[in-house]
């Protein structure tokens, strides 16, 4: 008897006995609702034309994403058949609209032009830019208050975001604009771009995609109608260009 104990007990030193079954982790169920990252998005689509002839340039789409923490994501990709290029963009901005990161690729004449990644910290711009002729890494000072052009329409009218609308008149824009030439010899870097803008007062705008209350912009001859508290892009006129850009398709949600 206590030789048989005596085995027991070794067999179970050893883990030779068998074990009560676990039950597996509870899996909690999928969300069936809204992301609640999400607090509200908007989609649309801009059509590029000339303003002489109306001929159709080009297309672009976008997609916005607003967050609890009240940033935003841009994502836009266009494709200008005119020039033969074809870029996309992704944009995050802080709740102000001022930029913290960004991304970009160009391809024109069939070939692949380059990409930049783009990196904000605190007063700091670090990208990194790959092409043809290899990697290039630019790293600058930034001013207070900026903005960056990814070429694509959709973020561009994110450079109004510090517009002082008491003091009103003409006032310095200040943007990053990545080169995109058709160069391939010269990589996707940025400079810094001033310009005066003003604006010309709040109006009803009727384009494709419907009628917004928007705010005018000049800069120059040119001239922008943006709506909302994104900074939408309803309406682009550029006479000296020839250019039209005209919001045709838009939904939101929440």
């Amino acid at each position: 008897m206590l030789s048989r104990l005596l085995a027991v007990l070794l067999a179970m030193a050893a883990g030779a006995m068998p074990t009560l079954a676990q039950a597996p982790p509870a899996v909690a169920p999928e969300n069936t609702g809204p992301n609640s990252n999400i607090v509200r998005w908007a989609r649309g689509t801009y059509e590029y034309r000339t303003i002489s002839d109306r001929r159709v340039r080009g297309v672009e789409n976008w997609q916005l994403f607003a967050y609890g923490d009240g940033s935003r994501t841009m994502i836009m990709w266009h494709d200008l058949f005119a020039t033969n290029t074809q870029f996309t963009g992704v944009a995050r901005v802080d709740r102000d609209l001022r930029p913290l990161d960004a991304f970009a690729q160009f391809f024109t004449q069939g070939k692949f032009k380059g990409s930049a990644q783009i990196v904000f910290n605190n007063d700091t711009m670090d990208l990194t830019s790959t092409g043809p002729e290899g990697q290039v890494h630019q790293l600058r000072s930034t001013p207070k208050e900026f903005s960056i052009s990814l070429h694509p329409l959709a973020s561009d009218w994110w450079h109004y975001w510090y517009y002082d609308r008491k003091a009103k008149g003409s006032q310095i824009s200040r943007y990053y604009s990545l080169e995109a030439g058709r160069d391939l010899g010269l990589p996707v870097t940025a400079r810094l771009i001033e310009t005066e803008q003003a604006e010309a007062g709040e109006e009803d705008v009727n384009v494709p995609a419907g009628t917004f209350k928007a705010i005018k912009f000049t800069s120059g001859s040119s001239a922008a109608w943006v709506s909302g508290p994104d900074s939408m892009l309803v309406k682009s006129l550029n006479p000296k260009s020839d250019r039209e850009y005209l919001l045709i398709k838009y939904e939101a949600g929440q």
